[in-house]
């Protein structure tokens, strides 16, 4: 079976010149000025080392990533790297934007995954790094890391794989059985198929619909990678959705609908889009999967939609 790579739009955060990224050139610029002409705040993560003891060791360490399959050990690695340079240089002032709606995220959703939020970390870590972007240029945390750590001599490899995470996005995959040790899945709009592992060890079975962040082979021949736990969305089913994205999205040449499509389930309508029904679609959970229900454009589909908890308060 040959895999189908995900499309790269031109004007998705990620796939911009260093020219384009006004906020990041501030951030350049204030710490090679505070550093009299060196960025060197970011030497030590640049090239892999211990730069803040106590953030470093939020790092997996060498033993915990070869635990793991090589694929998914390569991005762990990556986000580590990033979540460690946005701690870094969310203090400055020009960040404050970025501070300001992951922390109000973080006290409506208080991810940390089942039973106490529906929103997993690593869901929640990837939507504030990859995904919740500010100004015109649409700017990310990620972004910023990346422009940072190329002007400070990070590996081009390690810049490769954070861009690869930074383009990515949440998707809904039709469950199309397993080849070997990888489940296929099937992307139900772009119709992309792909060959992946997924770490939270759930195989799935053939017709299941998924909600997850899919990332390409880090690496030569490796697989494509689940990189968030599996939402399952257990109702409604496939045709349901398929309506969904007929309401939601243009009827437009293809090319088109799919860059609409790849720009909806990464920012949503509105920045909370896809948080919000994440909250409120929760049905139940087990420790390798999570179970969601209904539909995000109508509220009375979704077990804990605010209209639904406004009418259980009336009965």
């Amino acid at each position: 079976m040959t895999d189908e790579k995900h499309t790269t739009r031109a004007h998705e955060p990620g796939t911009r010149t260093g020219n384009d990224r006004p906020l990041a050139r501030k951030v350049i610029g204030k710490l090679r000025k505070s550093g009299r002409g060196r960025v060197v705040q970011f030497d030590a993560v640049a090239a892999g080392r211990a730069n803040a003891e106590k953030l470093q060791e939020t790092v997996a360490s060498r033993d915990a990533l070869a635990a793991l399959h090589p694929a998914h050990a390569a991005y762990v690695y990556a986000q580590n790297q990033l979540s460690v340079m946005a701690e870094q240089f969310t203090a400055l002032e020009e960040m404050a934007r970025f501070v300001k709606i992951i922390s109000e995220a973080e006290d409506e959703y208080m991810p940390s995954g089942p039973p106490m939020s529906p929103l997993t970390t690593s869901y929640f870590t990837c939507w504030a790094l990859f995904d919740v972007s500010v100004g015109l240029a649409r700017e990310t945390l990620a972004t910023t890391a990346i422009a940072v750590g190329a002007a400070c001599g990070m590996s081009e490899e390690l810049q490769r794989l954070m861009g690869s995470m930074q383009r990515s996005r949440m998707g809904i995959y039709v469950h199309e059985g397993t080849d070997g040790d990888a489940i296929v899945l099937r992307e139900l709009v772009t119709d992309a198929v792909c060959r992946a592992i997924n770490p939270s060890g759930y195989p799935g079975r053939a017709g299941e619909l998924w909600y997850v962040r899919v990332l390409p082979p880090p690496l030569p021949g490796s697989e494509h990678v689940v990189f968030t736990t599996p939402y399952l969305l257990v109702e409604p089913d496939l045709r349901e959705w398929q309506a969904y994205f007929r309401r939601t999205l243009p009827d437009a040449p293809h090319e088109e609908r799919i860059s609409r499509y790849e720009q909806h389930m990464k920012q949503g309508p509105a920045r909370n889009y896809w948080t919000e029904f994440v909250h409120e679609a929760y049905v139940n959970h087990r420790a390798e999967v999570i179970f969601l229900a209904g539909l995000p454009d109508i509220a009375e589909s979704r077990p804990h939609s605010r209209l639904n908890d406004r009418e259980r308060r009336l009965e």
